[in-house]
């Protein structure tokens, strides 16, 4: 995740990059900023583990790219890039959480906002359900055999253009 930060070359006029992360609850590790910095200390201080809430970092992605926010730049292309290694068991009951995340990634695309996943070990049907109800389409899926392929998926996703 540092590679994907310093690929993207965060900048005043250019680049904003912000974290929100998701375990059994959904934080918001870090401000749409310009400071890359900021951003490298927000993904050393990532912690693994708890269970999979993709609803709630979804959520605070999505709010903190609401053109009313802040942080956020109007004008600017809203892309929210998702890293996951497990389906959604999170909020409770678990039996609907996959559902409420999908519902939650309508939202964010109905707001405007572009969705990549990248799944890391996840299993086949994992695989599916990423690809089709989270990810804007099958070609915003990257599947990852584990977190050493994570790397360069992300610095290829950074070089992407604008579709």
């Amino acid at each position: 995740a540092n590679a994907f930060i310093t690929a993207l070359a965060p900048s005043a006029a250019g680049v904003h990059t912000g974290q929100s992360s998701f375990s059994t609850a959904g934080t918001l590790d870090l401000h749409l900023t310009d400071v890359e910095a900021d951003a490298h200390t927000a993904i050393n201080n990532l912690a693994a583990g708890g269970f999979t809430n993709l609803k709630e970092g979804i959520d605070l992605a999505a709010d903190e790219m609401d053109d009313l926010h802040v942080h956020e730049r109007p004008l600017v292309k809203d892309v929210m890039v998702i890293i996951t290694d497990g389906a959604p068991n999170r909020p409770l009951p678990s039996t609907t959480a996959d559902d409420v995340a999908a519902a939650s990634a309508d939202a964010a695309r109905a707001e405007g906002i572009e969705i990549f996943v990248v799944g890391v070990g996840v299993s086949p049907a994992t695989t599916i359900y990423l690809e089709n109800e989270i990810a804007d389409s099958p070609a915003h899926y990257f599947d990852a055999a584990d977190f050493g392929d994570l790397e360069q998926i992300l610095i290829d996703l950074a070089g992407c253009p604008d579709e």
